[in-house]
């Protein structure tokens, strides 16, 4: 396959991920937030999402100060934000017109319903009531998506690439999710309410991933942070969970007809079984006193395989 080919299916599936966990990250916390104990706290909500969209610093290069409606304007739709939810979905259909001829039109059809359906709720300015309905539409159509790349596709080196893409911004954005609350609760914390608010705010990162439900099922208690981070990081069984996303890795990386490299310490096979063996076999005991550096070195050790796959295999330029 050619490289070109290669990575319009791996940042397909990338961005398809991103879209999503953007999306509802940004919708939860937002109306969650309107009638909960973090009212008095807007802009720590605000700030929260913009921190793990990754676009705080975009943000105020663009406005002076916080508010609800521009926040959410910029992170949803905002030309002048190259990283909205609305710039990925474009950039998931480009890479799907450059591997059309790869992918079924079943596929290819829905991600241009996904792509329009989208910039149906573009407006002048999106308001921040409007956040509900423009977040579920994307979430919605995310998975509707993703249900034609299982369904359609052969299971080959196309669908692998579109997988491991999905699988790999996954981990990556269930680690900023907790990277961001954590930071969060440590605010909080600085402001003399954490005992009070911390529950609300595992709660929340729960649902962000779409875990509260699983989670009560498996714990049977209220949210806590040794918990969560347990489910979220070590829980195999569940796909949002960053084992469970490290074998997925591993399995594609082992699955794709990569050209094998000279030196086993190098290869790409390697470096993802290591990094998915070592989820494996950790405990939460093990890691929560430093929960803050096992989550960046985690991601450090993520985009290493991502810098890997995009310079050896996937570059074209």
């Amino acid at each position: 396959m050619l490289s070109r080919i290669g990575n319009s299916l791996f940042w397909m599936g990338r961005y398809i991920e991103r879209a999503e966990h953007i999306a509802r990250y940004t919708r939860v916390q937002y109306v969650s937030s309107v009638d909960a104990p973090l009212g008095p706290h807007r802009d720590l909500v605000l700030e929260s999402i913009l921190n793990m969209a990754g676009s705080k610093e975009a943000y105020f290069g663009v406005h002076d100060k916080l508010e609800d409606d521009k926040v959410i304007d910029f992170i949803s739709i905002s030309e002048a934000n190259q990283f909205s939810i609305l710039s990925y979905i474009g950039r998931i259909r480009e890479n799907a017109r450059g591997s059309r001829d790869n992918i079924s039109i079943e596929l290819w059809e829905a991600i241009n319903r996904f792509y329009h359906k989208a910039n149906e709720l573009l407006t002048s300015e999106m308001a921040s009531e409007e956040i509900e309905f423009f977040s579920r539409r994307i979430e919605e159509n995310s998975y509707i998506t993703k249900g034609y790349i299982e369904n359609t596709l052969l299971h080959n080196d196309v669908w692998m690439l579109i997988s491991l893409g999905m699988h790999l911004e996954r981990a990556i954005q269930v680690i900023r999710i907790l990277q961001t609350k954590l930071d969060d609760i440590e605010k909080l914390e600085f402001m003399k309410q954490g005992n009070a608010l911390e529950n609300y705010q595992w709660s929340t990162t729960l649902k962000s991933t779409e875990a509260f439900d699983m989670f009560m099922r498996c714990h049977r208690t209220s949210p806590t942070r040794s918990h969560v981070l347990d489910f979220l990081l070590f829980d195999s069984q569940f796909p949002k969970s960053v084992a469970y996303s490290m074998d997925w890795i591993r399995k594609c990386i082992e699955g794709i007809s990569f050209q094998q490299e000279e030196s086993k310490r190098e290869s790409l096979e390697f470096i993802a079984g290591k990094l998915a063996c070592r989820f494996q076999y950790l405990t939460i005991e093990e890691v929560e006193d430093r929960a803050s550096q096992f989550l960046q070195r985690t991601l450090e050790n993520i985009y290493e395989i991502a810098n890997l796959l995009d310079v050896k295999y996937l570059k074209y330029h």
